[in-house]
């Protein structure tokens, strides 16, 4: 079919994604001019949405390995092995350091990833919510985390502690899903993204592509994400990790990762669109079009089991585009803020009634 750019652009900017037939059209592009019409079409809509602000976010790998669970891209699996390392959950201040580390470094998001089917046992909840207090009253970021297949109860737990959002990724399409993950289901998948909605939580849910799926998948994948309206699609790219059923495959190119970013970008045009995994062997130079291609967010530092690229060169590019990180949600509270107010959480309307901040803006 025919691509009417300018009419996407203006529906883009109105908040109006493209149809199934546009996208299945789009990832067909192969002419260069063609794909370059896409990502000029994809950086308007981004540019109108988002402006020049970056999303920037970082994780704490605070409990790894031996996951019963069996994803065949993960060297988290007990049932591969791999040279992934293996440890019980970080105590509350290990995670918190991390969190103030990864702030100083530009981090305006921050995941605590733990390993395993879901959390629930009690000492580990208690680290999170002790952890999530913390952070939001130290540093003012956003605090996620990243628990597997949660229930309603204890999302709605962790949410009173000061967790504000929730990654759970699809993984893969709904056709493709059991040959990526073996031990639980696509519905599953989904239930637990339904779980956080339900509780108001900002839920971050995406993919990693390059894991064997076709095209019309991707768009398949796209197309869901926008039927569960989630706030923000990860990006990641297969970084084949040895030792795990995926090992050897290797098979997109910096372009085939643009229209990628591309594609979510106009099915989902007013959400978060953050490139993450695999960004750096799978972009290679092409990094610095990725917020072209309708990003407007980066994950910072380094991955679960993989090491990322130097800050300081994401900085670097950000700067050399004329992009700016998005300032923390939140402000941290005062050193004078006592620990009984802390355990409150951090209100901005109760800190003020309290004398401890300035009244919230009319």
């Amino acid at each position: 079919m025919g691509l009417d750019w300018d009419d996407i652009r203006r529906r883009g900017e109105d908040g109006i994604g493209i149809s199934q037939d546009e996208a299945l059209a789009i990832v067909a592009l192969t002419d260069p001019a063609d794909v370059d019409a896409l990502l000029t079409t994809a950086d308007a809509v981004r540019l109108h949405h988002k402006g020049r602000y970056v999303n920037t976010c970082g994780i704490s790998n605070a409990k790894s390995g031996r996951c019963p669970e069996k994803c065949n891209f993960c060297s988290q699996s007990a049932h591969f092995s791999t040279a992934a390392p293996a440890y019980t959950v970080k105590d509350a201040d290990t995670i918190v350091d991390e969190a103030r580390a990864a702030f100083d470094q530009g981090v305006r998001e921050f995941s605590i990833v733990m390993a395993g089917k879901r959390i629930d046992k009690e000492p580990e909840l208690a680290v999170l919510e002790q952890a999530f207090q913390r952070i939001r009253a130290e540093t003012g970021m956003q605090t996620c985390a990243s628990l597997g297949l949660m229930r309603k109860e204890e999302l709605q737990r962790l949410k009173d502690a000061g967790m504000q959002s929730f990654h759970h990724n699809l993984e893969t399409a709904r056709s493709y899903h059991d040959q990526i993950v073996e031990s639980h289901s696509y519905d599953d998948e989904v239930d637990a993204i339904r779980n956080a909605k339900e509780l108001g939580m900002y839920v971050c849910s995406g993919g990693i592509f390059g894991m064997g799926e076709s095209w019309a998948q991707r768009v398949e994948l796209a197309l869901d994400l926008r039927a569960l309206d989630v706030d923000s699609i990860p990006v990641n790219f297969l970084n084949p990790r040895p030792g795990t059923p995926l090992a050897d495959k290797h098979e997109l190119q910096p372009v085939d990762c643009l229209k990628i970013i591309a594609l979510i970008r106009l099915v989902l045009p007013t959400k978060d669109v953050i490139v993450c995994g695999g960004r750096e062997m799978n972009l290679m130079d092409e990094q610095q079009n990725m917020f072209k291609a309708g990003a407007n967010g980066v994950m910072l530092g380094n991955y679960l089991t993989t090491a990322g690229q130097a800050v300081a060169r994401d900085h670097a590019l950000m700067e050399s585009l004329g992009m700016v990180i998005r300032p923390p949600p939140h402000q941290p509270l005062p050193p004078s803020v006592p620990p009984a107010v802390r355990s409150e959480g951090t209100d901005p309307a109760r800190l003020a009634e309290l004398g401890l901040v300035d009244a919230p803006a009319k």
